[in-house]
């Protein structure tokens, strides 16, 4: 036997079904409130995003402004003089540092009897002393004494003998070159508070 519903209405509950199309109507009417409100938020937040650009936008043309300004106002050629002697005077500053006295105590330590130092030129080279010294020996045999007293204890360091050449005395010079560690020199007693 066929079961079939051949009514003009063929749901047995119409409570049910106008509920459910309520229900989903109410839902559709409270994300559209939301997505309305939600709208209008962010297209408030948009514009004030878009003010805070315009007005940084004019803040950075402003500073660019001034900065071009003061570029144009700046000497180059004194920059780059003053540049110079800056660095002609933290290079003065840094050989007053340079203490001959010590120096020259721990030259005569380490110089052999039959040589002599005939010349020294300090520098400073990014914060290290370099000394490029010219000694006059007898024998090549006072020559490497002399560059292995100078690395014996750290004080002279990296030390390089640059070019040897024969004297008509017969004896040898030898330019050599090294980077210096000063050692630093004892403190002074009696300083300020002692009487």
């Amino acid at each position: 036997m066929l079961k079939g519903n051949l009514s003009t209405r063929p749901f047995y509950n119409e409570r049910l079904v106008t509920l459910a199309i309520g229900v989903v109507g109410l839902a559709a009417l409270a994300l559209a409130a939301f997505n309305t409100s939600e709208l209008v938020s962010l297209s408030k937040r948009r514009s004030q995003l878009t003010s805070h650009i315009a007005r940084d936008a004019g803040e950075a043309a402003r500073i660019q402004g001034e900065t071009q300004g003061l570029q144009r106002t700046v000497d180059v050629n004194t920059l780059k003089t003053l540049a110079i002697s800056t660095k002609e005077a933290n290079s003065l500053i840094d050989q007053r540092a340079f203490s001959w006295t010590i120096f020259f105590g721990l030259i005569e330590k380490k110089l052999p009897i039959d040589a002599r130092l005939v010349a020294v030129s300090p520098k400073v080279d990014k914060g290290v002393f370099r000394v490029t010294m010219i000694v006059v020996a007898r024998t090549t045999g006072d020559l490497a004494a002399f560059d292995d007293a100078l690395q014996a204890d750290g004080t002279f360091y990296d030390v390089l003998p640059s070019a040897i050449q024969q004297n008509d005395d017969g004896t040898l010079s030898a330019t050599i070159e090294s980077a210096y560690n000063p050692p630093t020199p004892p403190a002074k007693a009696g300083g300020r508070g002692h009487p």
